[in-house]
């Protein structure tokens, strides 16, 4: 029991979460859903993996390099593809054939922007 509570601890220090801050560059994918549903996304590409802290039934860690990014109904700025971006938003693992990230942010804010 103290083992894994120390474990949850652990990665709850090296990885933040739910609310991250991501920097990058700006891009779509285009896709198509299992049911036909065609699918274009904005992500954010960072350099490097990142990780976020999830709960699901116990804390573990997902990470990756394209996250994709859902704005927020009141961000009415948005990047183009190429751009750097910084962007704040809440984050999760993905779970349906909807996501295509390895973490996906919804409520989206981009906190700033270099055009290409």
């Amino acid at each position: 029991m103290i083992a894994a509570a120390l474990a949850v601890m652990a990665v709850d220090s090296l990885c933040p979460g739910p609310n991250l801050m991501i920097e990058g560059e700006y891009r779509y994918v285009e896709s198509r859903h299992p049911n036909g549903t065609e699918l274009k996304y904005g992500f954010v590409v960072t350099p490097e993996p990142i990780c976020l802290s999830v709960p699901s039934g116990t804390t573990e860690a997902v990470s990756g390099r394209w996250i994709q990014v859902s704005w927020a109904d009141d961000q009415t700025e948005r990047p183009q593809p190429g751009d750097g971006v910084k962007v704040m938003a809440e984050c999760f693992e993905p779970h349906t054939a909807w996501h295509l990230g390895d973490i996906i942010c919804i409520n989206a804010h981009l906190i700033s922007r270099e055009p290409m």
